[in-house]
């Protein structure tokens, strides 16, 4: 029972809920996740179970793909549909084609201010809750890629939108920065994710459906293998020889292996017993492959 199952999230339910889910159901206590979508999104959630979770950190690294529906004439504390109203202004008349050429400005690396409401740190705690008591916060700007943004429908007072980005991107930052740059003020009032870790929302599991599986001893087989959950990383099969090594965490020399052309230096790569099973996770250092994680 080690690896990520890909789970579809329903509206509603904390990303902690799909754990706890995943756990009950399963009958394990090492469950994680990989990207967390807040209770207003729905859509893919990466869940990582038993070893599956040291896989984290190399997941998380990735594109992202989101639909989401962006509402105009009003402002939120939390900048999604959740919150207060705090602001409000007329919404200008826009066509797709103002609405195309203003996107091109939130596009490629941006300058972005995390919501107040967010789960980043500042003075060793959560944005939220200081938000939550009140307090004046000012969230540091920080740069995020967005690598398209494509106009799905529009309305008078509604945009949806088909965007592709890099990890830490705020989509409720992106709503609000648009309606102010078209002249108003908004909000994200829905959210999905459909992208992420190199998976699609199509192969998950809904969230409801996991209860079901579990008692038809089917969930086990949902499991995505550790080796397989890396797919988007360089593969290589370990030599005999050099399996030792591997299994004490030990650097290996990696000109017995093609993966110099594959990654820069500093890449990682997946190395894989003669089945496929994952043996450890490597750093190419210097012409060295230096374990990162090893795995029984």
């Amino acid at each position: 029972m080690n690896g990520i199952l890909l789970v579809d999230k329903p509206t509603g339910p904390t990303s902690f809920d799909v754990v706890k889910t995943v756990r009950r159901t399963m009958g394990l206590r090492k469950v994680g996740h990989a990207g967390t979508l807040d209770p207003l999104a729905s859509g893919l959630l990466v869940v990582c179970v038993g070893q599956g979770t040291r896989l984290v950190p190399y997941l998380m690294d990735s594109k992202k793909r989101y639909l989401a529906t962006v509402a105009l004439g009003t402002r939120t504390d939390t900048d999604d549909s959740t919150g207060r109203e705090i602001a409000e202004a007329p919404v200008p008349a826009f066509d797709k084609e103002s609405l195309t050429t203003v996107l091109k400005g939130f596009t490629g690396v941006i300058s972005q201010v995390p919501p107040r409401f967010s789960a980043l740190k500042k003075g060793g705690e959560a944005m939220y809750k200081k938000a939550r008591r009140g307090e004046d916060i000012a969230p540091e700007p920080r740069n995020v890629t967005i690598h398209s943004i494509s106009i799905t429908r529009i309305s008078r007072t509604e945009i949806d939108l088909d965007i592709r980005c890099g990890k830490g991107t705020y989509i409720r930052s992106l709503a609000r920065d648009l309606a102010k740059a078209l002249g108003t003020e908004g909000h994200l009032s829905s959210l999905r994710r459909t992208f992420t870790s190199g998976f699609d929302v199509v192969d998950a599991v809904h969230m409801d459906h996991l209860d079901k599986l579990a008692r038809q001893g089917e969930l086990g087989s949902k499991l995505i293998s550790p080796a397989d959950a890396l797919h988007t990383y360089p593969r290589v099969e370990i030599l005999p020889e050099d399996k030792s090594f591997v299994s004490d965490g030990r650097p290996i020399d990696a000109g017995n292996y093609e993966v110099t052309r594959d990654i820069e230096n500093n890449g990682i790569v997946c190395l894989t017993r003669e089945d496929g099973h994952l043996l450890a996770i490597a750093r190419l250092d210097e012409g060295r492959l230096k374990m990162e994680r090893v795995f029984k």
